[in-house]
């Protein structure tokens, strides 16, 4: 896989992470090591998700029923199709938590769930060294996109609009990219 088709499911993967980082930082006045924390952990299960994701369907594409071009698409297209109907679901506008380890772990896999089911559908079939280093993209791309939210949620007025658009857009990147993957 191209290292640009890579940096675009990142992006698509970690706008749903930009979005509760959002939530989580309009919401509850966060000390570096609880932003920390969150980066680190938002960034981290998208990475072991997307590289689990890819381990399962590589095992079941060498193992059980080989996995193709129009299969691995429409799971893409599946989870933009999820991504846009969390966009379109009302939640509250600021996301209020009394932080701990229990709720970092649980935050990050709710956010990277959707990793694994990239990895299985388009890192099944790399040599492990690129596997791991796309998984290893994918999760940098997210702790970034996270960080960047921290330092952006004080000066974005109407946050929830950007909230609400970016499940959008990254369900758009997905399915499109999902297509080109069917067609």
């Amino acid at each position: 896989m191209f290292q640009f088709s890579i940096i675009i499911l990142g992006i698509a993967l970690s706008l749903d992470a930009f979005g509760v980082a959002l939530g989580l930082g309009c919401g509850t006045k966060l000390s570096i090591k609880e932003e920390s924390s969150i980066i680190f952990s938002f960034g981290f299960f998208q990475f072991l998700f997307a590289l689990f994701g890819a381990l399962i369907g590589n095992f079941i594409d060498s193992n059980i029923i080989q996995i193709s071009a129009t299969f691995s698409g429409l799971i893409i297209v599946l989870l933009g199709i999820y991504l846009i109907n969390e966009g379109r679901q009302i939640e509250e506008e600021c996301i209020y938590y009394n932080l701990n380890l229990v709720k970092y772990i649980a935050l990050g896999i709710g956010v990277s769930v959707d990793a694994l089911g990239v990895g299985f559908s388009t890192l099944y079939s790399q040599q492990i060294n690129m596997l791991i280093l796309n998984s290893i993209i994918i999760g940098l791309i997210t702790a970034t996109l996270t960080l960047l939210s921290f330092k952006t949620v004080y000066y974005i007025r109407n946050f929830k609009v950007v909230e609400k658009y970016s499940d959008y857009i990254g369900g758009i990147i997905l399915v499109l990219f999902g297509l080109s993957m069917i067609f």
